[in-house]
């Protein structure tokens, strides 16, 4: 006994209905549309998820920092590995979306770390270079501009964000500029990045 025509076409079409929906549900899902969508993140939620990133990026700065580089080698290792921590912390916290209210101050913290991070890559550059002068004082910059990176995370509300890891005494001392060191002379840095962000 031969199908029918009819009953041949309806499968077809029910079929075809049945990828139709999962094709609309996919797409749902990937451009975060109807009941996928992501919800708005309230203040209090913002602020966790970001102490939450910024907590797990203290412990990566720290545990870096286990042993302080004797080599330039170890030098541009070091920061090289610092700079991948922060630029991860700065993108994750820009990729939670904060509320509205928030928009502004987070702004501003996210642009004053970029400048933080660059002052990381131009330590790994100085070491790279084998340039001691510039890897510290690259250092020295990133130091100094740590307090204003705490008082802009505070202002949104963060807690562990830009948080001081070492102690003030040794941010004041990381934050003062190279006197006059041979420049040809490997970055054998006495005190390496602070783990300041």
């Amino acid at each position: 006994m031969e199908p029918h025509p009819q009953s041949s076409d309806r499968r077809g079409r029910i079929a075809l209905g049945a990828l139709a929906a999962v094709v609309l549900v996919a797409l749902a899902v990937l451009l975060d549309l109807g009941p996928f969508a992501d919800e708005d993140l309230s203040e209090a939620e913002f602020l966790a998820r970001g102490d939450e990133l910024c907590a797990q990026a203290h412990s990566g700065f720290e545990e870096s920092q286990d042993s302080p580089p004797r080599t330039a080698s170890e030098a541009r290792e070091l920061t090289s590995e610092l700079l991948a921590i922060a630029r991860e912390e700065r993108h994750a916290i820009a990729d939670l979306d904060a509320p509205t209210s928030l928009d502004a101050a987070v702004e501003r913290y996210l642009n004053v770390r970029e400048r933080g991070i660059g002052r990381l890559e131009a330590g790994v550059e100085a070491a790279e270079g084998g340039d001691a002068v510039a890897y510290e004082k690259a250092q020295a910059g990133l130091a100094s501009g740590q307090l204003k990176r705490r008082r802009l995370a505070r202002r949104i509300g963060f807690e562990e964000c830009s948080r001081v890891l070492f102690g003030r005494e040794q941010l004041e001392r990381d934050a003062r500029e190279p006197a006059g060191a041979d420049p040809s002379a490997p970055p054998t840095v006495s005190s390496p990045p602070t783990g300041t962000q």
